[in-house]
């Protein structure tokens, strides 16, 4: 009985710290979503002199995606699952861009491409590869093996790590352009081209739920600022 006692104890003492720490407070071990994503590096003259005149939007995105490779993310995929984990990607993001939400949407996007490279069917020339990512190797199977993955009910045992960048680029261009129509333009317009000029590439109609959700997103952060992914991946979108 006492044995019994102990660990129901301690399940929901890990239960309630868990919770907490989905919610951004402090785990048992100190982790929120809002640790520092700064990988240390000795100090380079060449670099540094090389910083001050890289643009912001190259440094925040080498930032994003350094948070995501972090294993202290992958850690908080686990405790607090896929969606909860496309919370802290955009919470990060917003951080990173000055609660700026234009631009933490764009970071969102950027830091969950789920593709290096890309094969097109071009016509005369025939399949050309085009580089979407600009990581090196390690770098990219590090952050896309962590990004978040078991989103939806009826995500497929090879998971949707795709599906972050429908929802992030749908919500970006529907808050960017002011306009959900123009982000369901561009949404089926990538589907279209998806299926007709790239390699392996499909119509999915999951795909389109992701982006109408993104676009729903982003196109209701005009008005209420507070709002997260999360809210909008169990929403039922009618045609």
């Amino acid at each position: 009985m006492r044995t019994y006692i102990a660990v129901l104890v301690l399940l929901l003492c890990f239960g309630s710290t868990a919770i907490a720490q989905c919610d951004g407070k402090p785990g048992a071990d100190g982790l929120t979503w809002n640790f520092d994503e700064g990988e240390k590096e000795s100090f380079n003259l060449l670099r540094f002199i090389g910083g001050v005149f890289t643009p912001d939007i190259i440094k925040e995105t080498r930032q994003i995606r350094a948070y995501i490779r972090d294993q202290r993310f992958a850690e908080l995929v686990k405790r607090c699952g896929a969606v909860r984990a496309m919370d802290f990607i955009y919470l990060k993001a917003l951080k990173i861009s000055d609660h700026n939400i234009s631009r933490g949407l764009f970071l969102s996007m950027i830091a969950c491409l789920d593709h290096q490279n890309v094969d097109l069917k071009v016509p005369v020339i025939g399949v050309l590869g085009v580089p979407l990512t600009f990581e090196e190797d390690s770098l990219f199977k590090a952050r896309h093996g962590n990004l978040p993955s078991r989103l939806y009910d009826d995500t497929p045992p090879e998971g949707d790590r795709d599906k972050l960048q429908h929802f992030f680029g749908s919500a970006y261009i529907a808050f960017a352009a002011e306009s959900r129509d123009l982000a369901r333009t561009s949404g089926d317009l990538v589907e279209w081209g998806e299926a007709q000029f790239v390699v392996g590439g499909v119509d999915d109609p999951r795909d389109r739920r992701s982006n109408k959700q993104g676009e729903r997103f982003g196109h209701d952060l005009l008005t209420v600022k507070n709002l997260l992914p999360s809210d909008y991946l169990n929403l039922t979108i009618e045609e």
